[in-house]
């Protein structure tokens, strides 16, 4: 029976992504756990094991072989989590960090904690809450090293929504595909409104034939906080973006 692993080991050995024999195997168990639960086909629509390798599992990882400082991260943050993409692949690739993943649809967070616990990942939570809620909430404001999105919305968007949560000193990382210059340049009023330096903006670019598709990523260090009326109420950064 082929396996996710034959799909994404030869990318992940070409781009030194380090993975054990047990974390493939983990990898490999999560994949059939998915497919198997009755929720898989509300949280995607993907169900070709090739497919579901490169689009889900392999994408989720990519960021890893790049050994930035920020993936070293204790406490990291997933918003948007959906089926538990980029989380699930990461928190088993980078088991010394403690995964949350956000959603604000009830069954996806059930689908993430449920597949979690199939695979004995111990290091991963869940919140079901809006993320403008969760951004305004002190129990959670600038209380995470990293944030994380993965397919959510558009770069001015989610600065609005990760930053807030990320702590002083640390970082929100995007996963974007080819328009991320057209966005990040449409993100030029969140940066200033939000306190973000130009300098510490760094975009990353992993092209074919190195994987099969294009995938950019931009990371933003934080430095100082945001005013307190960011986020802004459910529903108002993506209606109306800074």
């Amino acid at each position: 029976m082929t396996k996710i692993s034959d799909f994404i080991k030869p990318y992940t050995d070409k781009l030194k992504i380090k993975l054990d024999d047990a974390q493939i195997e983990k990898l490999d168990l999560l994949a059939e756990n998915m497919i198997n639960d009755p929720l898989y086909k509300s949280v995607s629509k993907i169900f070709d094991t090739e497919e579901m390798a490169i689009k889900h599992f392999l994408d989720s990882l990519l960021p890893l072989c790049y050994s930035l400082p920020q993936w070293k991260s204790h406490k990291i943050l997933d918003l948007g989590t959906g089926g538990g993409f980029p989380c699930l692949p990461l928190a088993i690739a980078l088991p010394n960090s403690h995964f949350t993943a956000v959603d604000g649809r009830q069954k996806s967070v059930d689908f993430v904690a449920r597949m979690a616990e199939s695979i004995g990942l111990t290091n991963v939570e869940t919140i079901h809450s809006r993320i403008e809620d969760l951004g305004q909430d002190e129990a959670h404001r600038e209380k995470y090293d990293l944030v994380t999105c993965r397919a959510l919305s558009s770069v001015r968007v989610l600065m609005e929504y990760t930053l807030p949560l990320t702590k002083n000193g640390g970082s929100s990382f995007y996963y974007k595909g080819p328009k991320l210059d057209e966005e990040l340049a449409e993100a030029s009023n969140a940066i200033k409104l939000l306190g973000v330096e130009p300098e510490n903006i760094e975009i990353y670019r992993l092209l074919p034939p190195e994987i099969p598709f294009e995938r950019n990523f931009i990371s933003i260090l934080k430095t100082r906080s945001v005013a307190a009326k960011y986020p802004r109420k459910a529903g108002t950064p993506l209606s109306k973006p800074l």
